[in-house]
């Protein structure tokens, strides 16, 4: 366990939960549903406990908590409601102009929306100085300074650090406001300190996180940033706290149901991963069609995201009618939206990771084919492509695949490269240059390994990850014992995920490793227990476990 863990809970007198993984991924699920919650109340803050002192009292102060509330949960829309909606009630409330700027600087999402900033600042004055003027407090004013720094002059990269300083600052002058450590903690997600690492500034991160959630274990903010800070295959035990915390609270905040599967993805619990997306989406679905928003109007985290994440917990989990469901879907969504952008990230991706995950050779073809009829050139459809095309003996398409992944980046380490390297050491390989096609995949295997683990937080990127084909291309050329290195040293960077588990069964075989054949089986027996029966590996699992 990660040494950050102790130091705050030592801080904090923070009892450490006990980690006990659930026999089963849905029955775990339906533990944190069984929701222990306060009762309804009327504002969205009371739900969160939401504690943030200014100036003003009454119906514009509760707007006011609202919209901060709004802000944590990433329902920024709402946010900049209930900032005007304070506005209106107290025309010179300082600090509700100030968070309806900062909503438009969403950290975790990467978007910055300056001239729309700017334009909120200039309601409320012309001047940073006739704005500052406007607040009561030397604290409002270390408030406002913050996001006058972030939406002022200069380069984007130094504006974002300015802030984040000016955080650190304001939390050290105003230590009993879990509002600045929250917020300070929120900007080191983009920002490393240059006196730190990026680990290190996650550690401080995930610390700063713990401190809030010692004071407000219902923190709307310091729970997903609690998680998002330990959202890699070392330190993910320690956002358990977060779990734990979420599950007793009864909302329909999308990212606050989706955020606890970023736990459940790093622990191999799949049906948790895909249950808990969809019903983030479909209340993200309802928030959508109760404020009479189009597909067009989606980013990223309103839809694809959330079926991603859904479709590769299906598909991981064995539950191929579930998955399928999703493909149907997002095709309908991304054909009714005009084929807007930001649906055809999510639509590349559920039709490739079908073909990958299920060893779909054969529709190889089928797949390009849907390239084609909509221009696509997403990284992830064509690895599946070309993946498809050499293992199916088609090499003039699969050689295209590699050509075209070429094309798309110039950085070597790039998903659209090493993807581009997995496709042309199978050419290879299916041509019998078994010395080269290792030699290229190794070199492939090597680049995904070098990945930071600081990226491990999403289905894997490639889709298919490098030293899973690497580990397979070894074990079909006789060298069981180097693809099983492989495969264990895969299962530490993706726990759970069943090609992995799959290869390293058929290698342990091979060696005769009873104790390992026996174990890698009975972890897919366990996550496929309720498998469609249609699915390609069901039967061989079963088959090794009922000796």
């Amino acid at each position: 366990m990660n040494l950050i863990y102790y130091v705050a809970a030592e801080m904090n007198n923070i009892k450490r939960p006990e980690l006990t993984m659930p026999k089963y991924a849905k029955s775990f699920l339906c533990l944190c549903l069984l929701v222990f919650s306060i009762p309804a109340a009327a504002q969205v803050y009371q739900n969160w406990n939401l504690v943030f002192p200014t100036s003003q009292s009454g119906e514009a102060q509760e707007h006011f908590l609202d919209a901060v509330t709004y802000m944590h949960l990433h329902m920024f829309e709402d946010a900049e409601e209930q900032f005007r909606e304070a506005q209106t009630l107290a025309p010179d409330f300082v600090m509700a102009y100030w968070g309806e700027a900062l909503t438009q600087h969403r950290t975790i999402w990467n978007i910055h929306r300056l001239d729309v900033a700017r334009e909120v600042l200039a309601r409320l004055g012309a001047t940073p100085a006739e704005r500052a003027a406007k607040a009561p407090s030397a604290r409002e004013k270390a408030y406002l300074a913050a996001v006058e720094t972030l939406f002022g002059a200069g380069e984007f990269r130094y504006r974002q650090s300015a802030y984040s300083d000016a955080m650190r600052d304001l939390r050290r002058a105003y230590p009993d406001d879990i509002e600045a450590s929250a917020l300070y903690a929120l900007s080191l997600m983009r920002e490393t300190p240059i006196d730190m690492t990026r680990q290190q500034t996650r550690s401080l991160m995930a610390t700063i996180s713990m401190q809030v959630l010692a004071q407000n274990p219902r923190h709307p903010g310091a729970n997903r940033y609690l998680i998002q800070s330990t959202d890699d295959p070392e330190n993910t035990d320690i956002g358990l706290l977060a779990v734990n915390n979420l599950r007793l609270i009864d909302t329909d905040a999308a990212e606050a149901l989706h955020i606890p599967s970023h736990y459940y993805l790093q622990h191999g619990m799949w049906e948790a991963v895909a249950d808990s997306n969809m019903q983030a989406f479909e209340s993200s679905m309802a928030w959508v069609e109760e404020n009479d928003y189009s597909l067009q109007d989606l980013n990223a985290h309103n839809y694809g995201h959330l079926v991603q994440f859904a479709n590769y917990g299906y598909l991981q989990a064995g539950n191929l009618n579930q998955a399928e469901k999703i493909r149907e879907r997002v095709r309908s969504d991304y054909i009714a939206s005009g084929l807007a952008a930001e649906i055809e990230t999510p639509f590349a991706d559920v039709y490739a990771r079908w073909i990958l995950d299920l060893e779909r050779w054969q529709d190889a073809e089928l797949l390009a084919e849907l390239a084609s009829e909509y221009s696509i050139r997403s990284p992830g459809l064509w690895q599946a492509i070309g993946i498809a095309a050499a293992r199916s003996g088609n090499l003039e398409l699969a050689n295209e695949a590699v050509n075209l992944l070429a094309s798309l980046s110039d950085n070597p380490a790039s998903q659209a490269v090493n993807s581009s390297r997995q496709v042309d050491g199978l050419i290879h390989l299916a041509q019998g240059h078994n010395d080269i096609a290792l030699g290229i995949l190794s070199a492939a295997a090597q680049l995904n390994w070098a990945q930071p683990v600081t990226l491990l937080g999403v289905p894997p990127r490639p889709l298919k990850p490098a030293m899973e084909t690497y580990g397979e291309a070894l074990l079909e050329t006789g060298d069981a014992g180097a693809a099983l290195v492989q495969f264990q040293r895969g299962l530490t960077r993706y726990r759970g995920r069943s090609n992995v588990l799959l290869g390293a069964a058929r290698a342990a075989e091979v060696l005769g490793r009873d104790d390992l054949v026996k174990r890698y089986y009975s972890q897919l027996a366990e996550i496929w227990q309720r498998a469609d029966s249609s699915h390609p590996f069901i039967s061989e699992v079963r088959t090794k476990t009922s000796r």
